[in-house]
């Protein structure tokens, strides 16, 4: 996926996540808590799908959307480790072919209004910036 293509998705109208939103325990990454493989319906018949993780010892929150099989797309991290220069809250965009490689290494940009947001603040956020609209139940797991 190129720069064009993703914007095109990015910017597609109708996006829809038809599924409830709730976060789970896996013992293998635990304490983290995890909403996972939710697909995200549009009308490019693209497979992309959200993860959701909630660090509920540093609070973190990390939204990441991707292609199975290419990879990462684009990520908001709010409250999590720094990349440098960019602080703790940024966004993470497909900016050449070789970033889902890269797990989006470069594209960084720096987003501190987004600083001390609950997980369904940062959720209603993205999914404006994305034009997803979710039909389902959201069970936040910091509320």
């Amino acid at each position: 996926m190129n720069r064009t293509e993703f914007e095109a998705l990015r910017d597609l109208p109708g996006k829809t996540i038809r599924d409830d939103i709730r976060f789970v325990e896996r013992r293998a990454t635990k304490p983290l808590l995890v909403a996972e493989d939710l697909r995200i319906h549009n009308d490019h018949d693209v497979d992309a799908r959200m993860n959701i993780t909630y660090n509920p010892a540093v609070r973190s929150v990390s939204i990441n959307v991707h292609v199975p099989g290419l990879g990462p797309i684009c990520r908001l991290d709010s409250n999590g480790p720094r990349h440098r220069p960019c602080g703790r809250d940024h966004k993470h965009a497909l900016v050449t072919e070789e970033c889902p490689r890269r797990n989006l290494a470069d594209g960084v940009t720096d987003r501190p209004e987004l600083a001390r947001k609950s997980t369904r603040e940062l959720f209603a956020w993205y999914c404006t910036v994305a034009r997803i609209d979710h039909e389902g139940v959201f069970v936040a797991p910091d509320e």
